[in-house]
């Protein structure tokens, strides 16, 4: 499913293109801080997002840990670790999940199907990238 964010991403994605001048995803952010897109699920969903990744300081992605299997149905919050506003809850992310971010520190806490995992991230000159595991559950 697209969302009016994913739209607005590929769009100036695609505009930047045209003008030769893509800039580095953390300089200067192309969208507004907490712009988020999330998917990845199917072949088409993997292009769309690796279009889009450049316009995004932040990547993260779900996974099952020994399997490597993406996930999806993560719920996300991106707390700043200085006085700022909180990012989230995104609700049902994944397996991919871009965001636009001001440079600094910042803590990611996903929750999968009950399951908690928390990770520090710092955006800065280059993009911040993280692979977040759970272990295999029953279905």
């Amino acid at each position: 499913m697209r969302t009016p964010a994913s739209r607005l991403a590929t769009a100036l994605f695609l505009g930047t293109l045209c003008m030769g001048a893509l800039m580095p995803a953390s300089a200067s952010p192309l969208l507004r801080p907490g712009t988020h897109t999330t998917g990845g699920i199917g072949e088409e969903d993997q292009h769309r997002m690796q279009l889009s990744q450049s316009l995004y300081n932040l990547r993260l992605t779900f996974s099952e840990a020994g399997t490597g299997a993406y996930l999806s149905g993560v719920d996300v919050v991106v707390e700043p670790l200085q006085p700022g506003p909180t990012y989230g809850p995104f609700k049902d992310s994944g397996p991919l999940l871009y965001m636009a971010l001001n440079p600094g520190a910042y803590r990611v806490r996903a929750t999968y199907r009950g399951l908690a995992r928390s990770i520090n991230v710092r955006i800065g000159r280059e993009a911040a990238i993280a692979t977040l595991y759970w272990p295999i559950l029953p279905d």
